[in-house]
C-alpha cells in the first residue's frame, strides 16, 4: 500500500487577535498547562492558529522555540500582559520581556 502524506500547514503567527471574545485566548495573556511533560507550568500566549496556541516562557521555550499547544490543554488565567503587548506592537516579545512579563504576573498572586 502506498500512503499519502498530507502536506504541512504553514501557520503564520498573528500579531493581532482582533477584538478580544469572551471565553477566548489572547495574546499577552498567561496560560496554565494541564498536560504533558509541562503541566503546571505557565506560559505567556504568542500566537495562535484556530485551536492552536504558541507558548513561550523565555527560558527553554523562547520565542524563537515557541511551544505549540492544543488551546484545550491549557486553563487561561485572567491575567493579561498589557503593557508588554503595547509596547511590542509592530513587532515579536523578546526573551527578557517575557521573563520579566511572567514573573511580574505570577508573584503578584
Amino acid at each position: 500500500m502506498v500512503s499519502k502524506k498530507k502536506p504541512a500547514l504553514k501557520v503564520a503567527l498573528p500579531e493581532d487577535f482582533g477584538p478580544p471574545l469572551l471565553g477566548t485566548v489572547q495574546k499577552g495573556q498567561i496560560v496554565r498547562s494541564l498536560t504533558g511533560r509541562d503541566k503546571d507550568k505557565y506560559y505567556l500566549v504568542v500566537g495562535r492558529a484556530d485551536n492552536m496556541l504558541y507558548l513561550a516562557d523565555g527560558r527553554k521555550r523562547g520565542i524563537l522555540n515557541t511551544k505549540k499547544k492544543n488551546i484545550r490543554h491549557v486553563q487561561k488565567c485572567n491575567r493579561i500582559a498589557a503593557d508588554a503587548v503595547a509596547s511590542a506592537q509592530g513587532r515579536s516579545f523578546s526573551d527578557e520581556e517575557i521573563r520579566a512579563v511572567l514573573r511580574e504576573l505570577l508573584t503578584d498572586r
